[in-house]
């Protein structure tokens, strides 16, 4: 039996049935005509369906579903590192701070046949400050993406989780691990000479995004929604500090942070009113240079323009009042020029089920990085049931998903138009149906729409829905690369 257009043999038998079920829905999401496939016949859909197998690397195995009576198409890679020399990791190419399109990201792990990435999809989501301007017509002078929650990159936390933890996907040792995350940063300072004379240690609100403006979700106590008003329509608008409504959202806003920005973050600092339509980023604050041992080395107000050095971090401070946490006098007060600074970060793992008694730290060392995380939306699947609701996004959009299966392969999904110029895709609560067909026990939802790439040996595979086909920038990317991981300390 020919390898590059079968399954491997332990999978056939669950694979076929997988995919006959997985093409029916497919064809039956299609037609708007059809309210309930329970109640339609589908035999004659399946006779049209068909499944092609592209040849690929020991331990991944390609599909692409399609059909001519289907405007869309499926494809999956199923990687196994039981079966090759595979890895499973993700990277935010150049720098977290300026979204590259997928090719671009995989193109930073390698080009050559000894170190380019397999196959690969773009991740999860972020948001970008490119097209923003304010009431007086001030353009942002270059794009700064800033993760929207969760983002750990080599043990290293590169985005702040959300406040109550985050739906996600952990990387590590070649597989995924479905559940939800929260973070916790801090900053303790061996220089005191403030009036008060304990408060030397103090949260780190955030990690490479703007003081004051955190999207989507809170990240800390007393971080506050953007005004807002209801218009007409019952619709929901956000404002900015002039009173102009704002597109995107939800966002939040705080007067009193402290920010961490990593050599990851790819930019230098960035300068006080960067975000102008939260009015919490008009504070001038004060931004501080931590080398590699933790040594403070400048102390720079107004902040922002402060290359961050290697090894190092910048700790960027806004809110002036010491007695309500300000995070630029906490700054002035304990992190001179001199000063012995010590950064914290955990990333804690909540488990499936929300109890306290079952949260677990990762074990992020960053001396022996083996840890990524990538953050999404909608939990797909867990422990083999579906938990999307019908409810859920039900546009026709393009979609990317990841999951794992039984045996504890990963599965890279994608769900987009079968020809340019089209843009489908599936419903989400339809998109875990798909993921269950597969064969998925756990999947979650990354970035769609215009991001949902599918990238082979570092060609796009599927059409982009984008004006022009043109491949929309993201904030990071899941791959397959060369290489495989040994197992875990205990490992049997």
């Amino acid at each position: 039996m020919n390898p590059a257009t079968h399954s491997a043999g332990r999978s056939g038998m669950r694979r076929v049935a997988a995919v006959s079920v997985a093409l029916a829905t497919l064809a039956l999401t299609q037609s708007a005509a059809v309210a309930d496939p329970a109640t339609n016949d589908i035999h004659s859909v399946l006779d049209s369906l068909s499944a092609h197998h592209p040849p690929m690397a020991d331990g991944i195995e390609r599909t692409t579903y399609s059909s001519d009576s289907s405007e869309i198409v499926v494809r999956v890679a199923v990687i196994d590192p039981d079966l090759g020399a595979i890895s499973l990791d993700s990277t935010v190419g150049a720098g977290v701070s300026v979204k590259e399109p997928t090719t671009a990201m995989l193109a930073t792990v390698g080009t050559t046949a000894k170190d380019a990435p397999y196959v690969g999809v773009n991740g999860g989501y972020s948001v970008s400050t490119k097209d923003e301007d304010d009431a007086t017509g001030k353009s942002i002078p270059e794009e700064r993406s800033v993760p929207m929650v969760t983002s750990v990159q080599e043990d290293v936390v590169q985005g702040a989780a959300c406040l109550k933890g985050q739906n996600s996907v952990v990387l590590q040792h070649g597989r995924p691990h479905f559940t939800k995350i929260t973070t916790t940063l801090g900053i303790t300072s061996d220089q005191n000479t403030a009036d008060t004379a304990d408060d030397a240690t103090r949260v780190v609100d955030a990690v490479n995004r703007y003081p004051g403006w955190i999207p989507f979700c809170p990240q800390e106590v007393g971080d506050r929604p953007l005004p807002f008003t209801t218009d007409a329509n019952g619709e929901v608008k956000r404002l900015d500090q002039y009173g102009n409504v704002i597109k995107g959202g939800p966002y939040y806003q705080d007067y009193s942070e402290i920010v961490a920005f990593t050599p990851a973050y790819g930019q230098k600092t960035p300068e006080p009113r960067h975000t102008p339509f939260v009015a919490a980023d008009d504070a001038d604050g004060v931004e501080v240079a931590v080398d590699a041992s933790g040594r403070v080395t400048a102390v720079k107000s107004p902040r922002g323009g402060m290359a961050i050095p290697a090894g190092g971090m910048v700790l960027q401070g806004i809110g002036d009042d010491a007695q309500s946490g300000g995070g630029a006098q906490w700054l002035r007060d304990h992190a001179m020029v001199g000063a012995k600074l010590t950064y914290t970060q955990r990333a804690t793992d909540l488990g499936v089920v929300e109890d306290p008694t079952d949260d677990v730290d990762l074990p992020l060392d960053p001396a022996y990085p083996s840890i990524d995380v990538v953050n999404g939306t909608h939990d797909l699947m867990r422990n083999g049931k579906v938990v999307a609701e019908p409810a859920d996004n039900v546009a026709n959009d393009p979609r990317t998903a990841i999951g794992a299966d039984g045996w504890g392969r990963t599965l890279l999904v994608t769900v987009t138009a079968k020809d340019q110029g089209l843009r489908r895709g599936v419903p989400i609560y339809d998109l875990a149906k798909i993921m269950e067909d597969l064969g998925a026990v756990d999947a979650l939802n990354l970035d769609g729409g215009g991001s949902t790439t599918f990238v082979v040996d570092g060609q796009v595979k599927n059409v982009l829905s984008d004006p022009g086909g043109v491949e929309r920038p993201v904030y990071d990317a899941v791959y397959a690369g060369r290489g495989g991981h040994g197992l875990p300390a205990g490992g049997n």
